[in-house]
């Protein structure tokens, strides 16, 4: 089966067809197998065809992970709409923007959605229904199953290569968020792909933490057990004590996460108590995961933990091997997968030669058709050759590894010497008091930009500027040094894990202003 010839919707048909009895999810609340999945996915379509909604219409799921969530995504694709889906931590500039923007017709929120005085109605006579609650005016997701039917709507021909799955709204951590248009090829692709490294059969058990509503939750995890004909254990809010209960409880296999859940767990005080003997194998991605919590995972865990390269735009783009050398789990986030090109340039957008490090930019299955409605910021990051260019700061080796250096905007230019928060934070993760921390460039009069770093620390532990910056002067030069060091109850960060560092960049700056 090639992943360029499959859409969402079929993806889930084949397998039904494969395995129809067996267990498909569990998210605390429900176990469905795959032919009362599909059951219910059919019964969803003809619901949402019912409401007016047709092939190329735009449908809102701001939900969190729940078999609802799964269903709709089905759902909408089966009848050719496209799925808009959002963090339903969101507030109300942040959704009147994306629900504006996407045109969509209908959304499907949870009670969270409540607390941003959003109504129904605006914009483009938009309609809410409510999924796990009731709102007065409001149709209920279970209402509209109630008065559907089993007679599958007709389908339309689904082109997983051009027609859009879903319009995924980047973060917005360094402004208003773009709609980045995804096809039914990325999003399958990068799921077979996955399951193809990992070598996942259908006996493996997955368990989504990433929310489903971001690319590495829908792709890699929600697609990847589909196409495997895989169970997957549904975690609707992330606490490293529930992922390791349900690890323990679900026996299971294959263990996807962000580098920052991974370190939460294995920093939990109870760790040692919990049997993770099932785990087998996992993928993490979207940000920089230090050395000492790989070697923790593949240690402790007892679990072949790869690397992997990808951002909204571009779906998977690098992974380690699953049998790779350590240095290259370690240093790097793999090569190319298969239908991917990638290449290291400079400000002018010219290949660099290995080992120089430029700016990362891949083109293949991945790689978002454009930003919707958004021609010049489109242009701005994609070429007429088809190449997105990234942002992202990295090195090529002979090889064909890539190291992920840091985000060019991130970059901190301190008396012109360039320093890469990874770096700092990398060691920063390795102190014995500290469980999170981040770096950031504040602005200096006399040289341009000074390190800060906000430092998280462990329960019931206290420490000193001095201490940190003590620790940190045996591994690197006295300029890449904190000139500041804050300590902080909690990051500001994303949905997916990763740390706002603008937000922080603005907080820090108010703290230390008010002195």
């Amino acid at each position: 089966m090639q992943g360029n010839s499959v859409s969402v919707s079929q993806l889930l048909d084949m397998a039904v067809q494969g395995s129809p009895d067996k267990e498909a999810i569990y998210d605390l609340t429900r176990r469905l197998t795959y032919g009362e999945l599909q059951e219910e996915v059919n019964r969803l379509a003809s619901a949402l065809v019912s409401l007016g909604i047709k092939e190329g219409d735009r449908v809102g799921v701001s939900l969190p992970n729940w078999h609802e969530t799964v269903q709709l995504f089905f759902a909408i694709a089966k009848i050719g709409a496209i799925l808009v889906p959002f963090n339903p931590k969101y507030r109300l500039h942040e959704l009147q923007h994306i629900l504006g923007n996407s045109g969509a017709k209908v959304v499907f929120v949870s009670q969270e959605f409540e607390k941003t005085g959003f109504e129904s109605g605006e914009p483009n006579h938009l309609q809410l229904i409510t999924v796990r609650y009731e709102k007065e005016g409001c149709l209920s997701f279970t209402d509209l199953l109630a008065g559907s039917n089993d007679v599958i709507p007709p389908q339309p021909a689904i082109d997983p290569l051009h027609d859009t799955f879903c319009i995924l709204y980047t973060s917005g951590t360094t402004g208003v968020p773009k709609g980045a248009m995804v096809t039914h090829r990325s999003v399958v692709q990068s799921g077979m792909t996955i399951a193809k490294s990992l070598q996942c059969v259908s006996d493996d058990v997955f368990i989504i933490l990433a929310p489903m509503f971001h690319i590495f939750g829908m792709a890699v995890n929600l697609m990847s057990a589909v196409y495997c004909q895989s169970k997957m254990v549904l975690l609707e809010k992330y606490k490293p004590k529930d992922a390791l209960k349900l690890i323990e409880q679900e026996k299971v296999t294959i263990h996807h996460a962000v580098p920052s859940m991974l370190n939460l767990e294995l920093k939990d005080p109870d760790f040692d108590s919990y049997d993770l003997s099932s785990l087998r194998a996992g993928i993490t991605g979207a940000a920089t995961c230090p050395p000492e919590t790989i070697k923790g995972v593949r240690e402790k865990m007892g679990m072949n933990l790869c690397i992997s390269y990808g951002i909204t735009e571009t779906g998977t783009v690098t992974i380690t091997q699953y049998d790779d050398k350590e240095s290259n789990i370690l240093e790097t986030v793999g090569k190319a997968v298969e239908g991917v090109e990638v290449k290291i340039v400079n400000d002018r957008r010219e290949t660099l030669p290995p080992g120089e490090t430029g700016e990362i930019a891949c083109r293949g299955f991945g790689v978002m058709k454009e930003y919707y409605q958004s021609p010049e910021q489109t242009r701005q990051v994609l070429d007429p050759e088809g190449w997105y260019y990234t942002g992202d700061l990295g090195t090529m080796d002979e090889d064909g590894y890539i190291r992920f250096v840091g985000r060019k905007k991130e970059l901190i230019i301190r008396g012109g010497y360039n320093i890469y928060p990874q770096e700092i934070e990398g060691l920063l993760q390795n102190h014995p008091k500290v469980l999170e921390s981040a770096i950031v460039g504040l602005p200096d009069a006399t040289l341009g930009e000074i390190v800060c770093a906000a430092v998280k620390l462990k329960p019931n532990v206290q420490a000193t500027q001095e201490e940190i910056i003590d620790y940190l002067k045996t591994y690197i030069a006295s300029y890449k040094l904190p000139g500041k060091v804050v300590f902080v109850e909690e990051l500001p960060t994303t949905a997916s894990g990763k740390i706002q560092k603008v937000k922080l960049k603005d907080e820090l700056m108010n703290r230390l202003e008010a002195g």
